[in-house]
């Protein structure tokens, strides 16, 4: 059955994300950064500034950032995770943030990023609180502010995967804050399958007010 069909979401607590990487390797974690993340990096969206990574895994991505020097905080809610990406940081000599905590409760009180990156939370956590999560957006950018996400696409409903979202609930949910500076189609690489999953690659950016 695809996980968009499914009654009750996957990963709707914090221990059973704890669970996926107790048993391994998550089909997420692939172990490198994402070749869209290196993209909107090579085309020079954005060259500096503080970055939020929500849920970072095993930190591929976040320590790419920080070695391209952002300055990176990245946060996600499993202690195994966080393990492995802090090993992966000292071995790539990388300095950086990393938080065990729940998303929305580090949002209470760390402030607002210039960059906010999420490669695959967004289109899980729309099936439980989609509300939630956008007054934590909201909470964690300001006016200019960027935002990058990964999320699945509704290319075939026949094919495993993880959650998809179509182009229109994309402009829906998310444009309720953020512009739409760039939503592309791409491929969102798995351990499971080598050629990875139908996806979307959207950069957006919090609307500045237009001067008096």
């Amino acid at each position: 059955m695809a996980m968009n069909q499914m009654s009750r979401p996957p990963f709707a607590s914090p221990a059973e994300w704890e669970d996926a990487y107790r048993q391994g390797t998550p089909p997420w974690d692939v172990g490198v950064p994402h070749s869209e993340l290196i993209r909107v990096l090579d085309e020079g969206h954005f060259r500096s500034g503080t970055v939020l990574e929500l849920g970072c895994g095993s930190g591929a991505d976040a320590v790419y950032l920080a070695r391209r020097r952002f300055e990176v905080t990245a946060v996600d809610c499993s202690p195994i995770a966080l393990e492995r990406a802090r090993l992966r940081a000292e071995q790539q000599d990388a300095l950086l943030r990393f938080v065990l905590e729940d998303v929305f409760e580090f949002a209470r009180s760390a402030g607002q990023f210039d960059i906010v990156y999420d490669a695959g939370f967004y289109h899980f956590i729309r099936l439980l609180n989609l509300q939630k999560y956008l007054d934590m957006l909201w909470r964690v950018t300001r006016p200019g502010s960027y935002f990058f996400c990964l999320a699945g696409a509704t290319d075939n409903a026949a094919e495993e995967g993880p959650p998809r979202v179509s182009s229109d609930e994309i402009h829906n949910e998310l444009g309720r804050l953020f512009e739409v500076l760039q939503a592309r189609r791409t491929r969102i690489e798995s351990t499971s399958r080598s050629n990875g999953y139908s996806g979307w690659s959207c950069l957006m950016r919090r609307p500045i007010a237009a001067a008096k």
